[in-house]
């Protein structure tokens, strides 16, 4: 029996017009798809917005801070404690820290550890995380709160400061959480928070370096909750990235701060919205609440549109005016 020569088949050619028909089909079907999963969901959150669920318990639990000698990372060191919780207090200043673990253990029960760590050093931070899961024992919940601001417009920023800037409210979130993570993956189990701003979210014009720092924070924290839930970790560690509006923790802030068209937030007040967001889960943290709202609403318009909004409504033009 004679050898037949076999012919190579060509793939039937579609038309373009075919191409671009099943295209605008199969993105039909997503949407559809999105529809049928994503309502159920809302409807879910819209009924959590009105009925929130029992907080999760964290007594007994330990929570790292960093940043935490003063301001809102003692105050929520305080919160955590009130809560039953052991805290870490991590400070480039040992004696803040020692003063604020004194401070908790003072008429509570719960346990309090001073660590002195410059998070900006990746060096610093790696020794720091095996030494403190040897002497403390595995981190539950690390908030990511060290930081620094300054309000400069970018010609008049200093370089040394911008870097500076930069190492601790950037690098510092994310040595610490790298080197976190790797224990929490291990354990399954983990909430990992960071401090941002609504500078983050809401480019502030009086602080150019600092606004870029905390818009950072953001997209740090948002691709690694995808990445957790890409991973098939989402469900056993959690994540929270909180923007506040502007806190009294500094007496340089309330003093450039001549004339906010809102009033500015009390550390205590800030401190226990963030640790009640932390106990519900909610990836993303507002304080308060309708200022993510309005800021999301504003971002539906064209630019000009929402400068004028900066114009009238937030004023930000008269923020620093005498």
């Amino acid at each position: 029996m004679g050898s037949q020569v076999q012919t190579e088949c060509e793939p039937i050619k579609r038309s373009p017009l075919l191409n671009v028909l099943m295209e605008v089909f199969c993105m039909v079907l997503d949407l559809v798809k999105v529809l049928i999963l994503g309502i159920p969901v809302l409807l879910i959150t819209a009924v959590r917005i009105l009925v929130p669920s029992k907080p999760k318990s964290i007594r007994g639990q330990t929570v790292l801070i960093t940043g935490a000698g003063n301001g809102l990372g003692k105050a929520m060191a305080h919160e955590f404690a009130n809560r039953g919780s052991n805290v870490v207090i991590v400070d480039v200043d040992l004696e803040a820290a020692e003063r604020t673990c004194e401070e908790i253990k003072r008429d509570r029960t719960t346990k309090a550890y001073a660590f002195r760590v410059d998070v900006s050093s990746y060096d610093q931070v790696e020794a720091f995380v095996d030494g403190v899961h040897k002497t403390v024992g595995p981190v539950d919940i690390l908030i990511n709160n060290a930081g620094m601001v300054s309000f400069d417009f970018l010609q008049d920023a200093d370089e040394t400061n911008i870097n500076r800037m930069l190492d601790v409210n950037v690098k510092g979130v994310i040595w610490m959480t790298k080197h976190f993570l790797k224990k929490m993956i291990e354990r399954k189990r983990g909430h990992i928070v960071s401090i941002s701003s609504l500078a983050g979210i809401h480019p502030l014009p009086w602080a150019t370096v600092y606004s870029t720092s905390k818009h950072a924070v953001n997209g740090f924290m948002g691709a690694l909750s995808e990445q957790l839930r890409l991973q098939g970790h989402g469900n056993e560690i959690r994540t929270s990235c909180v923007n506040p509006y502007y806190i009294s923790t500094r007496k340089d802030i309330t003093d450039f701060l001549k004339k906010p068209r809102f009033g500015i937030l009390s550390t205590d007040y800030t401190a226990k919205a963030i640790v009640e967001g932390i106990l519900q889960n909610e990836t993303t943290i507002t304080v308060p609440k309708f200022f993510g709202l309005g800021v999301k609403f504003s971002q539906l318009f064209p630019t000009r549109v929402q400068q004028i909004i900066r114009d009238y409504i937030l004023r930000e033009y008269e923020l620093n005016s005498a």
